[in-house]
This record gives C-alpha cells, structure tokens and sequence, in this order.
C-alpha cells in the first residue's frame, strides 16, 4: 500500500490528516524534522506532508533541502502545510523543490484529491 507521512509538530493536525488520507493510503506520522528523517528512511514514503514550522523555525524548508538533495529522497513528492499564508512562503516552498502547498486551515478533501492525482496521474478523482 502507498505510504504517506504527515510532519507536524501538532498532533490534532497529524491526527486530522491520517484520519483523512488513511481512507486510501497508508499514513505514518512524525512530530519534527529529526524523527522525520528517521521514519523517511524506515518507512520510505511516496509522499510527504511536511509542516513549515515545527519548534525550530523553518524546519520544514530545512528538511525539504535535506530531502532534495539526497539522492534516495529526491523524488518523494513533498507538500508543505502551514499557518504561513504569505505569498513569499509560497513561491520559497516551490523554490526549493516542494510540489504543492496547502494553508492552514485547509481542505481535507482536497489534501486527499492532490495526494491522489499525485500518486494516481490521470486518474479520474472524485
């Protein structure tokens, strides 16, 4: 089964996401950068949901670097999901390599279709 992780230093996020994407996919979860890297590694994830802040600010555009740069990581499709609305959040997302980008609160329906498209190309999503 296709396997996804959801990075998040809140756990009502984590658990929201899971709930949601665990319909269709298998989810894991991690709290922050460093336990991240770890189930990444372990549980090599199709795609990863990753929080831009977690307790250190940035940490999520830090492991996106780390993920793009290693060559076993660089193709995970990455998402980053944040409280951070700004339009410069958005195209430094994009800039360093992450393939969409959701604002907090968002869409739970719509995190599920894009992970869908993004794992299923062409097929027809509800």
């Amino acid at each position: 089964m296709t396997q996804i992780l959801v990075v998040d230093d809140n756990p009502m996020i984590r658990k929201l996401l899971g709930m949601a994407l665990s319909r269709q996919f298998s989810v894991c979860e991690a709290a922050d950068g460093a336990s991240a890297l770890e189930t990444i590694m372990r549980h090599k994830p199709q795609v990863v949901f990753l929080d831009i802040m977690m307790p250190a600010a940035n940490e999520g555009f830090d492991l996106l670097d780390m993920l793009r740069r290693d060559p076993q990581t660089r193709n995970i499709v990455v998402a980053m999901i944040t409280s951070r609305t700004g339009t410069a959040d958005r195209e430094m997302a994009m800039a360093k390599g992450a393939d969409g980008f959701f604002s907090k609160p968002f869409n739970l329906q719509e995190i599920v279709r894009w992970a869908t498209q993004q794992l299923r190309p062409g097929e027809a999503v509800k």
